[in-house]
């Protein structure tokens, strides 16, 4: 399955929820992706960056992919997010041997 990195930003009303009631976000997370047919990785924290956190989660599709993160949106506990499809190893050495059969793309030099 494609695998997906979730970014996300918690909006101040959500954490003064947390702080008065912590929750386990990682079972909520992944109820969410099993109901779509995704896997959740690994849900992680990085308090002080753009972000407050990411989840990495695999999903059927890219649609599917787009559909669990407006869900999660819907919600309202989220002041913003990013949703960026991740490639493996395995799957950029296959892009790069597709990208080589392309006709000669050499830029002209510029004078």
């Amino acid at each position: 399955m494609p695998l997906f990195l979730a970014q996300f930003a918690y909006s101040p009303a959500a954490w003064s929820t947390f702080i008065k009631a912590p929750q386990d976000r990682a079972a909520a997370s992944e109820a969410l992706l099993r109901h779509f047919g995704g896997r959740l990785i690994g849900l992680y924290y990085t308090p002080g960056a753009e972000y407050d956190g990411f989840a990495l989660f695999e999903a059927p599709d890219e649609t599917t992919a787009a559909a669990i993160e407006i869900a999660d949106v819907a919600t309202g506990h989220l002041s913003r997010n990013r949703l960026t499809r991740v490639f493996s190893a395995d799957e950029t050495s296959a892009m790069l041997l597709q990208a080589a059969t392309a006709p000669s793309i050499t830029p002209k030099s510029a004078a």
